[in-house]
């Protein structure tokens, strides 16, 4: 009798382990997600992310806090959440950054990201805008590249940062036009803004909530947008592509990932939340109101194959310039 019993126990025992990874899928989440931004607090990366996890912790019915983490071109960050349980309870504020450019630039990253993170969904994009001061004497995009082309390494760009969407779109551009224009690198495009309004150097690339502010106050003066076709954020703005470049195209872009290895179930739980989050009323106006535009993947292998194009192309760019940061 009494090994009958115990083989009964044996066999509930087992039943509730092989159940329990289940539960857990169906329950998720049923404590406090985190989600790792790699840049610092305040930033726009910082305050899409905040605006997000205020919507998924509404949502979930379970806090959702940040856990701020810059460094090595992002690669801190998405270290941290590479090496955390891959259970779906850190995430990751991801840009091209990230997934698409950082490891590149470092002979010896401290994580790839397309081998250790799963992408889950884009979130934003936006679109780049090449600026000026209004007083400068380029007032088209073939200008600044005809002064380019007869001054070689004289004309100077400021960008967000080394291997930032802003930096890789002007090299892509500087590349394709066949000028030389020297590189200044800020932290952050506030600076950047900074020494063009001072005359410190000559154009910049920036994101459009950080340029349409100063292109409406009549102090900078757009040359082009990055987008294939022209956007609503600017409608009167040419593209660079219609402006004799027809290959050209660059988007600054955000999205969501978390350790490679979590369960599928859990994935597709974050995606679809994620996905609700962004497309709900509420957070799409705001998003809008600050120039983003929000989108979602149709899936999470979708994003994955936008990530690994975008990886694809700006290695590519980054070999060929022999762009690095140590």
């Amino acid at each position: 009798m009494k090994s009958i019993h115990a083989i009964r126990s044996l066999l509930i025992c087992a039943l509730l382990v092989t159940q329990a990874p289940s539960f857990a899928q169906d329950n998720f989440p049923n404590k406090p997600v985190k989600v790792i931004v790699p840049f610092p607090p305040g930033g726009g990366v910082d305050v899409i992310a905040r605006m997000v996890g205020n919507k998924l912790s509404t949502d979930w019915g379970q806090p959702v806090v940040m856990d701020n983490k810059p460094g090595a071109g992002t690669l801190i960050g998405a270290h941290a959440v590479a090496t955390a349980p891959a259970d779906g309870y850190t995430l990751l504020a991801a840009t091209a950054d990230t997934l698409a450019v950082a490891a590149a630039l470092q002979s010896k990253p401290i994580t790839l990201p397309e081998k250790t993170l799963q992408p889950l969904t884009q979130i934003v994009r936006t679109p780049l805008l090449i600026a000026v001061k209004m007083d400068s004497p380029y007032k088209n995009l073939s200008d600044f590249i005809e002064a380019a082309r007869k001054n070689p390494g004289r004309l100077s760009y400021g960008s967000a940062g080394i291997g930032t969407i802003h930096h890789m779109s002007m090299e892509g551009l500087a590349e394709q036009a066949k000028v030389d224009i020297k590189h200044v690198a800020y932290r952050g495009s506030g600076p950047a803004v900074a020494d063009l309004l001072a005359g410190v150097i000559d154009v910049a690339m920036l994101e459009s909530p950080t340029a349409l502010p100063q292109i409406k106050g009549s102090k900078l003066r757009a040359l082009g947008i990055s987008t294939p076709t022209r956007a609503a954020v600017a409608p009167e703005v040419p593209t660079i592509a219609e402006q004799g470049y027809p290959n050209f195209s660059a988007i600054s872009w955000m999205g969501f990932a978390v350790a490679r290895g979590t369960p599928p179930a859990i994935a597709e739980k974050l995606f679809a939340g994620i996905r609700d989050a962004i497309e709900s009323p509420d957070v799409a106006q705001k998003l809008r109101g600050m120039g983003l535009e929000p989108v979602t993947s149709k899936s999470t292998a979708e994003f994955e194959r936008f990530a690994e194009t975008e990886r694809v192309r700006w290695a590519a760019l980054i070999k060929s310039k022999n762009i690095h940061v140590d």
